[in-house]
């Protein structure tokens, strides 16, 4: 069974310019941005300072989260590119100006209205969900895992590797998650040419 739903880049973009009009347009932004890069809601509903940043505040290279902020009883790990660096990086400056001398190395990078209390993660699917509405697509906070592993898959990463970064135990189900459309079929096929 594959991910019927398939989300080009400029629906990426339009999507992402769509939230910037929206209240809250910078948190939402960044938990679609952290969606878009493979992390469940569990992950990105939890992270804190100290997830993203080192104790000077500079960003590291990979996300390592324990168990409490994964699911099952398993640690994570998720790597950032150049891209999701910068938006940390920008995310930041948002967060010292709403926080100002309040933030720490604990502070949660994405509250509810409630002081330093994490999103719920119904709220954020439901959130999603109604973003991705806007633009006749069905999906919720997950969506941007499968398309993050679909895109993986059919840039030729193998899949082993593609295992890793979404942080499944099985190959089995990573394989769930990729998904195709006719040009992508016409294009690995005119690959083959001899």
């Amino acid at each position: 069974m594959t991910n019927d739903v398939f989300v080009d880049d400029k629906k990426i973009k339009d999507i992402l310019t769509y939230i910037s009009g929206m209240k809250h347009a910078e948190q939402i932004r960044m938990m679609f941005l952290c969606s878009l890069n493979g992390m469940r809601s569990i992950n990105f509903a939890y992270l804190q300072v100290k997830d993203v940043f080192t104790d000077n505040l500079k960003i590291k290279d990979v996300i390592c989260l324990d168990y409490d902020k994964n699911k099952g009883k398993n640690k994570c790990s998720y790597y950032m590119n150049s891209q999701l660096k910068k938006e940390f990086c920008e995310y930041l400056k948002y967060l010292q100006r709403k926080w100002k001398d309040r933030l720490t190395a604990e502070t949660y990078l994405f509250t509810s209205q409630k002081l330093n209390k994490p999103y719920n993660r119904a709220s954020i699917s439901r959130l999603f969900a109604s973003v991705y509405r806007k633009f006749n697509i069905q999906g919720a906070s997950h969506l941007g895992r499968h398309l993050f592993v679909s895109k993986l898959v059919n840039s030729g990463v193998n899949i082993c590797i593609v295992q890793k970064l979404a942080n499944h135990k099985n190959i089995s189900t990573t394989q769930h998650y990729f998904n195709y459309n006719d040009q992508m079929l016409a294009n690995a096929v005119e690959n083959v040419r001899i």
